[in-house]
């Protein structure tokens, strides 16, 4: 039970800053912070970085796919994931939910946030979820060179 209030509120957070960027930026513009981060409100019809840009019916579908397999996957080894592992999937689950809400609803996900240096070297726009997503994978993989008591291979 404890696992799904952790996945609404990573989602949760999620739509709520996509929101409020939805009601406080005008779309395509952006608020500059600092030089380095700004709040923007984007349109992303595709996935990271922008790539395959419309292809919106196939990453609902695969999406929905990816998170079904990964609730699969911790019910068939819950026994034997580590915390680690186990909030690793559920950061990933949680990020691919919340752009899974964002294409229904909307038909693209919000990106917001943009980091970089000057106007030269900029991150593509991204949000929650897709950090979520990252930080769920880089935790996984992280996860392998871990043994079961917390202690490097």
């Amino acid at each position: 039970m404890k696992y799904y209030i952790l996945v609404f509120i990573y989602v949760f957070l999620d739509q709520i800053t996509k929101l409020l960027v939805i009601k406080n930026i005008p779309y395509n513009s952006f608020i500059k912070i600092n030089e380095f981060f700004n709040l923007v409100n984007i349109s992303n019809t595709g996935i990271a970085f922008s790539l395959f840009q419309g292809k919106n019916i196939f990453f609902i579908i695969s999406t929905i796919l990816i998170v079904c397999c990964l609730i699969f996957f911790i019910k068939k080894n819950k026994s034997i994931l580590t915390k680690l592992q186990m909030h690793s999937l559920l950061l990933v689950i949680s990020g691919g939910l919340g752009n899974l809400i964002d294409r229904f609803v909307r038909g693209y996900v919000v990106d917001f946030i943009d980091i970089g240096y000057k106007e030269v070297y900029r991150w593509p726009s991204f949000n929650i979820a897709d950090s979520c997503v990252c930080i769920g994978v880089t935790l996984f993989v992280f996860s392998a060179f871990i043994s079961k008591d917390n202690k490097l291979k």
